[in-house]
């Protein structure tokens, strides 16, 4: 609170089980957030937490408005090789905010750039475009997939300006039709 952070990002074990410690400490620290207008979110990263559908279960135990969920659709679909898509139907109503980045598994598995994969980013932002509510989009991953990530300034701002730019003709798609 103090950095003027109004969310704290966190996920679970990438091994699955051990949710009771993660409960249990989520429902300490929420109202600690809440005190302090911070929200903590929870998102998928293997494990206890590799799908929307395991996040929800975690935020509905924990059962408190100071504690929430960030969707990363990239690692749905990487760590276990969910489709994002149905799964995000299940939890969207306790998104607040979204790690932006695609995935694919074909010709090579690995994390790039949104557009650059399989994901639908059309879809994935649909079921949360009519909430009223404002949520942060983290670019995490801007990279091309199968070319070596790039070192030089201005190519690294031309694929975060890409990005941006992507992302930004979903949202603008999305607005026109819903």
């Amino acid at each position: 609170a103090a950095a003027g952070i109004p969310i704290v990002l966190t996920f679970g074990e990438i091994k699955a089980g051990g949710e009771d410690i993660w409960i249990q400490n989520l429902k300490q620290l929420g109202p600690i957030a809440r005190e302090h207008n911070v929200l903590l979110t929870i998102k998928q990263h293997g494990g206890n937490t590799a799908t929307g559908k395991d996040c929800l279960r975690i935020v509905e135990h924990v059962n408190d408005p100071g504690v929430k969920m960030t969707y990363d659709a990239g690692n749905v679909l990487d760590y276990n090789n969910d489709d994002p898509i149905p799964d995000i139907q299940l939890c969207w109503k306790e998104v607040r905010a979204f790690c932006i980045k695609d995935h694919r598994n074909t010709p090579k598995d690995q994390d790039c750039g949104p557009g650059f994969g399989e994901i639908d980013h059309y879809k994935l932002l649909t079921p949360v475009m009519n909430t009223g509510l404002t949520m942060p989009l983290a670019f995490e991953n801007i990279s091309e997939p199968l070319v070596p990530r790039p070192t030089d300034p201005a190519q690294i701002d031309k694929l975060a300006r890409r990005s941006r730019e992507y992302i930004e003709s979903v949202i603008a798609g999305l607005r026109t039709t819903l």
